[in-house]
């Protein structure tokens, strides 16, 4: 896997340079269209129950597959492990792998579908009904009964549809069309955490990897101390105690590099954890580390809260639940109010082999054509004011999204304003970081060749060392900073897909 560090070509406020790899990498424009109601599935009859079995026995028979990280099974992922992903590769593969962007798209079809539902009620309803008996019936006359027996059939279509209804359904359309709406906001903001983690995830292993560089340099410098200081004690220029710190210093930074290694493996995980892939699978990055961090923000913190509170899709998401909160209160307030139906059935009644004791003659059959039309009106006058308390509870439960939406609101203010202090924040810090680095640099090569001439001490050449490896590391850090908080800004702000001018 190649070491890369990226820049910070991620975020879309910065100078107007770096806005399109700010926009291709972590703000995608999903628009979730309404699918099509699916079928529901066959019954399937209930499997008897079956005796306890021990944990172990269960553990063993649903331990997962270990995964298959054979070129076909990397192929059936969707991951080409011969390709060069860089950012937006990644932010892409995770779309497609990812199990909860497959959450959210079923649980916006699963809306499509309970609208589909509502919009059903404003259709009759065509029944067909049959069935068969034998019946026998005995009436009193005097002195005995006559007793009637034989077959009898009936079979019958049966039409019912609601012609007005106070607006009963159409508020129960509109509350499902705004969930529906809803679903679709949150299946665009799934999108955009899913990208916002990606991203994070890429920066922190960026990071780890720069890290394993700069802790092999250190080590190296360390190696070259610790030789030249044992030459020099070879030809009675250093004492003992110089070698021992100089050794003490190589084996803190050989211990040093090891732990960067150790960070790698777990910034790996984390990485192909919000990829929604087996960490087994090996991933050839891009090489970012050319490319400049930007020096400014372009627009103004106001201008920022401003476009979020116009584009996050999670706080549209929540306004659709208001409007649909809403729509259940005219629902509920429209069961005062009486329904008007209309009601019809054809059939054919059959009679056969019906005869009678005492006999009164020879059996017989017969067969007649039933039907009615009939004109409803439904109107519930009291109901143990349970029509009054659903009122209430629609209504407060509207006052309770209304209050969510405004906690929202206020969330988004306070987090953008966060992440707008903390990017200013990195920016400013990556340059006191740059120049750390160059003064660490130069102090470092100073001192070496001043020990080489034995001007200075070991002391002053270890404490020069320790300095330039805290001087790469806190340069590596800046940097991560201020990719993540850059990201950061990206993800609170809501920041969809638009046309930018391209990169001068």
């Amino acid at each position: 896997m190649k070491k890369f560090v990226s820049s910070s070509a991620l975020l879309a406020y910065l100078a107007p340079t770096y806005r399109n790899a700010a926009i291709a990498a972590l703000t995608l424009s999903t628009a979730c269209n309404v699918p099509t109601p699916l079928p529901l599935a066959e019954n399937i009859p209930p499997v008897p129950a079956q005796s306890a079995v021990s944990w172990r026995v269960y553990q063993a028979q649903n331990r997962p597959p270990a995964p298959d990280t054979s070129s076909s099974s990397a192929a059936d992922a969707g991951i080409d492990t011969q390709q060069t992903y860089d950012l937006p590769a990644l932010v892409d593969l995770a779309l497609r792998t990812h199990p909860e962007t497959r959450i959210s798209w079923e649980e916006a079809k699963a809306a499509a579908a309970r609208l589909e539902r509502n919009r059903s009620t404003w259709y009759p309803t065509l029944t067909a009904m049959a069935f068969g008996q034998h019946f026998t019936s005995s009436f009193p006359i005097p002195g005995s009964a006559l007793v009637s027996n034989g077959y009898a059939a009936f079979a019958s279509l049966d039409l019912a549809w609601t012609l007005f209804d106070f607006g009963r359904r159409e508020a129960l359309v509109d509350a499902g069309a705004e969930r529906l709406s809803a679903a679709n906001f949150a299946f665009n903001r799934k999108h955009q955490e899913i990208a916002y983690r990606v991203a994070s995830s890429f920066f922190v292993y960026q990071a780890a990897l720069a890290k394993v560089t700069a802790a092999q340099q250190t080590f190296e410098s360390a190696k070259t101390n610790a030789d030249s200081v044992q030459a020099k004690l070879k030809q009675g220029l250093a004492t003992k105690p110089d070698l021992l710190l100089a050794l003490q210093e190589q084996a803190k930074s050989s211990y040093d590099l090891q732990d960067a290694r150790g960070s790698v493996t777990q910034a790996r995980a984390d990485l192909t954890t919000n990829l929604g892939i087996s960490p087994a699978y090996s991933l050839h990055l891009v090489d970012l580390s050319q490319l400049p961090l930007p020096a400014e923000l372009a627009q103004s913190v106001e201008k920022i809260v401003d476009q979020a509170l116009e584009q996050r899709p999670d706080l549209l998401a929540r306004l659709a639940e208001l409007r649909a909160r809403e729509a259940e209160v005219k629902k509920a307030r429209a069961e005062f109010w009486p329904k008007i139906s209309l009601r019809g059935m054809v059939g054919n009644q059959y009679w056969g082999d019906v005869h009678t004791k005492p006999s009164g003659g020879e059996n017989y059959s017969a067969n007649a054509m039933v039907d009615t039309a009939m004109l409803n009106v439904e109107w519930t006058l009291f109901d143990g004011f349970e029509r009054s308390n659903a009122v209430r509870e629609a209504e407060a439960k509207r006052s309770a999204s209304q209050a969510q939406l405004e906690a929202l609101r206020l969330e988004i203010m306070r987090d953008i304003w966060k992440a707008y202090a903390d990017t200013k924040t990195a920016l400013e810090k990556r340059e006191f970081a740059l120049a750390l680095l160059k003064a660490a640099e130069e102090s470092y090569a100073a001192t070496q060749e001043s020990y080489t001439h034995g001007f200075s001490t070991v002391i002053e050449l270890l404490s020069a060392q320790k300095d330039l490896a805290r001087a790469r590391f806190t340069e590596i850090d800046s940097r991560a900073s201020l990719l993540r908080a850059a990201a950061t800004l990206v993800y609170v702000s809501g920041k969809q897909n638009q046309d930018v001018p391209d990169e001068r």
